[in-house]
């Protein structure tokens, strides 16, 4: 009986569990992974959103789903910027946009970045700011519904008008990029040059009570040098301010209820507890210096397993430094809560900024798929490094060929000289393109 009731609550458990996809902005595009099939490959994967030179829209930053919103999203999108306003696109599950939220800014043209969602469905999003020198100007903004629909007039969208639901919480945070929020509605948002509540890179966390409206009467009557609402008092504070994480750019809520805290330009990954302590490294850099092997996280986000994403800016000091040939990286934490070191997802990508979890599910290709490739273990369209290692790996007999189906290209039992040199002209040359 006791062995029943067991096995009916494993039932239970796996019917009950939510599929998950990562969204990942990069190059313009909005890619998605099914997570599922990350840490079981084939990888399954595809652009929901195409770049505007491709025809689509730009979009960068933080994805976050609206609360009830019948799968429905909000993303930072600056097509056309300056002549249309950037901001955050609203869009169906599908893609398909269905709103913009566009405010006023002190630098131009602006910089849309993070998003989050507070208990009463109302809207937080941050502007990056002028990032090199200067004041700090970075902004957190606060926003009431409805959300689906365009400044201006109906149908006229794009245009010069911007939005007029907001309220401006704060206007001097620098560099301020990824924003998360804990149970209490406390808004978490990383500032990686310095503030109003510090004096270099650190987490400000923001206190309710906040605006209920965008005018005096909820709060908001307060005017900036552009003529946009600003709150009339905001309790922030510097909340995680650590040696070991001097710029922080990604924040993402562990299922302990701790805090992972990115530092793009150390390559650090820290792990913090309520009250803002250090509790470990979660990633370490494998070597001082740019560029790191071990990655350069932005955006920082966890599935239901706990796991943990970053995109990696993987940073150069090519005239300066700058974002070089980024990647999306995953950490698995074993039974004993041990993070693995940083697996790469996909690569080669131009300036992929943040990482999303939000629940779904990619189905594997049926029609138009793209050739097989030598040596792509994973199915990501790119052969890796990691990959043609554990190539040599199988022929060495130290791991199954299961480890790598794609590079058994004759189908035996067994991986042969030339199909390691097959692999290793996918990874140099690319993969093929149908």
């Amino acid at each position: 009986m006791r062995r029943l009731e067991i096995a009916l609550c494993v039932l239970l458990i796996a019917s009950t569990a939510t599929a998950e996809v990562l969204y990942s902005p990069e190059g313009n595009r909005l890619r998605r992974y099914d997570i599922d099939s990350i840490k079981t490959p084939p990888l399954r994967q595809d652009v929901l959103i195409e770049p505007a030179g491709s025809g689509g829209l730009d979009i960068n930053g933080m994805v976050c789903l609206v609360p009830g919103g019948n799968g429905r999203f909000i993303a930072g999108e600056d097509t056309g910027q300056p002549t249309i306003p950037p901001g955050w696109g609203v869009f169906e599950a599908d893609g398909t946009r269905v709103g913009k939220l566009a405010a006023t800014y002190f630098v131009s043209p602006g910089d849309p970045f993070g998003c989050v969602f507070d208990s009463q469905g109302r809207l937080f999003t941050t502007e990056i700011g002028g990032d090199r020198s200067g004041e700090p100007n970075g902004q957190l903004i606060m926003w009431f519904p409805p959300y689906d629909r365009f400044p201006g007039a109906p149908g006229t969208y794009p245009n010069t008008e911007r939005s007029t639901h907001f309220c401006k919480i704060n206007s001097h945070l620098g560099t301020s990029t990824s924003i998360a929020i804990d149970e209490q509605d406390r808004i978490y948002v990383t500032s990686a040059r310095g503030s109003a509540f510090d004096d270099g890179g650190s987490v400000v966390r923001f206190s309710p009570p906040y605006p209920t409206s965008a005018d005096a009467a909820g709060g908001c009557g307060q005017v900036d040098a552009l003529g946009s609402p600003v709150a009339d008092t905001a309790q922030g504070e510097a909340f995680i301010v650590d040696a070991s994480i001097p710029t922080p750019t990604g924040i993402a809520r562990a299922r302990n209820g701790n805090w992972y805290v990115a530092s793009v330009l150390t390559g650090v990954i820290g792990e913090f507890d309520a009250s803002g302590t250090l509790v470990r490294r979660v990633l370490t850099p494998s070597q001082a210096g740019l560029p790191i092997p071990s990655g350069n996280p932005q955006g920082l986000a966890v599935d239901a397993d706990g796991d943990l994403y970053f995109a990696d800016l993987q940073l150069t000091l090519t005239g300066g430094i700058g974002p070089g040939a980024g990647k999306v990286r995953w950490i698995h934490f074993d039974a004993e809560g041990n993070p693995s070191p940083p697996r790469i997802i996909r690569e080669r990508l131009a300036f992929p900024d943040a990482v999303a979890v939000l629940p779904g599910s990619i189905e594997p290709c049926s029609e138009n798929c793209p050739p097989l490739c030598p040596g792509d273990c994973s199915g990501s369209g790119m052969v890796t490094v990691e990959e043609l290692v554990t190539g040599v790996n199988i022929a060495l007999g130290i791991e199954a060929l299961a480890a790598c189906p794609a590079l058994n290209i004759k189908e035996d039992t067994r991986i042969s000289i030339d199909e390691l040199v097959a692999a290793i002209a996918s990874a140099l040359n690319g993969c093929p393109t149908a």
